[in-house]
């Protein structure tokens, strides 16, 4: 694996978006959220990745890809989490409007 650290940036970025599209695909989710999470994904591992490698400078690429799956994977857990609970308040808030607006 010579060579690779050159690239472990991106290919964790990859990783990491492979990851939360496979938990995507395995949950049957809308393409959208699929790509949201990914996108997602990609941003917490390349941030994750930059955290860890502080601490610890002797980390193989295989324990970082490793880590950039599952930060992926638990991306996609958050996103679907997020999305849920932003669609929840949008019908409570349009529910309310609709309310509001046949009260007057």
């Amino acid at each position: 694996m010579k060579g690779i650290e050159n690239f472990m940036d991106i290919i964790t970025i990859v990783i990491g978006m492979v990851g939360a599209m496979l938990k995507g695909f395995k949950n049957k989710l809308r393409p959208v959220s699929v790509i949201m999470s990914m996108v997602v994904a990609g941003i917490l591992c390349y941030s994750v990745i930059g955290i860890v490698e502080i601490f610890y400078h002797d980390l193989t690429p295989r324990l970082i890809i490793l880590i950039a799956f599952v930060t992926g994977w638990l991306a996609n857990e958050i996103t679907e989490k997020l999305d849920l609970a932003i669609g929840d308040i949008y019908e409570i808030t349009i529910e309310k409007l609709k309310n509001t607006k046949n009260e007057k």
